[in-house]
């Protein structure tokens, strides 16, 4: 117990920077295994104290993920223990890598609480992983060091095999989580219903509290609505789209407590994005504006189909009705809602101009009817569209026309230097809409 403590407290040591050296661990095969129960440990608590009581069932994977990482971490020892001619490094980096691991899941649970409350840009997500690779490098880096002193070159040399092997281990391997969220209890208890059928019968509540959130809209002052879909659950990349987008809306175009986002994923608590629910959450919104005064931005994002045309609405095998272009014109000429914006991120998402555009209507999509577009692809955080138009453009100028303008022309350039063929993102300005807005949204 007592090498226990050592090698815990010299792994705190070494993973804050502060003076150690290789005496201060205590190196065996028996210390090796107690630090890898620790780490395994403290990983599956903070896993279990995330999720909400009564929702969680444990995850066998993640004991062999957990004598996958020890096995990468003997290997890397072993090839630079033969590397830099240190046999003491095999065991040594081992036992110093696994013994800071504690501090530095404690650092890394609590940074990213402290990164999610002050970034609300999922977009800036990559800021995080790179400074957490970079932070691990380094970290390594001086667990090598302390049995094999390193010269400028070959430090740096080490630091980039480890930020290699890292970078592999974090994006290139599988994960899983050590909790089941969704199917807890299931197989022990005969009255636990199914994770579909649970998810079904939250929708009425979760729907209800969203929309009776919204709040009603100023007297002669031109609210802007933001209704999100983001309709296929199968990639984050369109949950983390929307996330974003909605912040950006909710903190430059003042949409905060007019704002709503129907998002398929497993990992959200936001109501479901099917038909039903926006034509709901389109009915609220048409109730709650002024038709002259304010007006509706609506961004649907999704995987789309030109043969028929739709936008995907799928969540984890439910029998979903998809989104066409004529139920879109439907259930918004259901509502009293007259000047409208409307934004679809979908490969093919141009044959939706022909059903949406009118005199009052400002409607965008990221591709022409016969096109595909860009970036849904689960490591990202935006589509190739959504970052160009969203993330870039609507940061630079408030004007819905000329953001597509700036878009479009950097959406090109990226295309024609990676040689893809160009998505040709298209617009329909309104007459009407044109005069009335102005200056403002025009």
């Amino acid at each position: 117990m007592r090498a226990l403590l050592h090698n815990l407290l010299a792994g705190f040591r070494l993973a804050t920077f502060l003076k150690i050296d290789a005496s201060q661990f205590r190196v065996s095969i028996a210390q090796l295994v107690w630090l890898t129960l620790i780490e395994f440990a403290l990983g599956v608590g903070i896993g279990y104290f995330e999720l909400d009581a009564g929702k969680r069932s444990f995850n066998p994977d993640v004991i062999l993920q957990a004598l996958a990482a020890v096995s990468l971490t003997l290997a890397v020892a072993a090839a630079l223990a033969h590397w830099l001619r240190t046999p003491a490094l095999l065991p040594g980096y081992a036992v110093a890598a696994t013994a800071m691991a504690p501090t530095v899941l404690m650092y890394l649970y609590a940074g990213f609480a402290v990164w999610q409350r002050a970034v609300t840009d999922a977009n800036l997500d990559w800021i995080w992983s790179l400074g957490v690779l970079l932070w691990l490098g380094a970290l390594l880096t001086r667990a090598v060091a302390l049995w094999a002193p390193l010269s400028f070159g070959r430090r740096i040399a080490v630091e980039s095999l480890l930020i290699a092997v890292l970078a592999v281990q974090m994006w290139g391997l599988p994960r899983h989580e050590a909790w089941d969220p969704d199917s807890a209890g299931e197989a022990d208890n005969p009255l636990k219903i199914g994770s579909h059928e649970a998810l079904l019968y939250q929708q009425t509540g979760l729907l209800a509290h969203s929309l009776n959130s919204l709040r009603a809209q100023r007297p002669k002052v031109a609210d802007l609505y933001f209704v999100g879909f983001a309709g296929d659950g199968g990639q984050d990349v369109f949950m983390k789209e929307m996330n974003s987008v909605r912040a950006l809306f909710d903190s430059r175009f003042d949409t905060r407590g007019r704002s709503l986002a129907l998002i398929n994923n497993t990992h959200t608590t936001a109501p479901l994005a099917t038909t039903t629910a926006l034509q709901a959450a389109l009915a609220r919104v048409g109730g709650l504006l002024d038709p002259e005064e304010d007006v509706l931005f609506l961004f649907v994002t999704s995987h789309g189909s030109d043969d028929p045309a739709y936008v995907s609405v799928d969540e984890d095998g439910l029998q979903l009705t998809q989104l066409t272009p004529a139920r879109l014109k439907a259930a918004l000429a259901a509502t009293p809602i007259k000047w409208k914006v409307i934004v679809v991120s979908a490969c093919y998402s141009g044959s939706f101009v022909p059903a949406l555009q009118d005199d009052n209507t400002l409607v965008i999509t990221a591709s022409s009817a016969d096109r595909s577009s860009f970036g849904c692809d689960a490591k990202n955080s935006m589509t190739d569209f959504g970052r160009a138009y969203f993330s870039e453009a609507l940061k630079q100028t408030m004007s819905f026309t000329a953001a597509f303008s700036l878009a479009s022309t950097r959406i090109a350039a990226r295309e024609k230097a990676e040689g893809l063929t160009p998505s040709q993102p298209q617009m329909s300005l309104g007459k009407a809409f044109a005069a009335r807005w102005l200056g403002i949204y025009d």
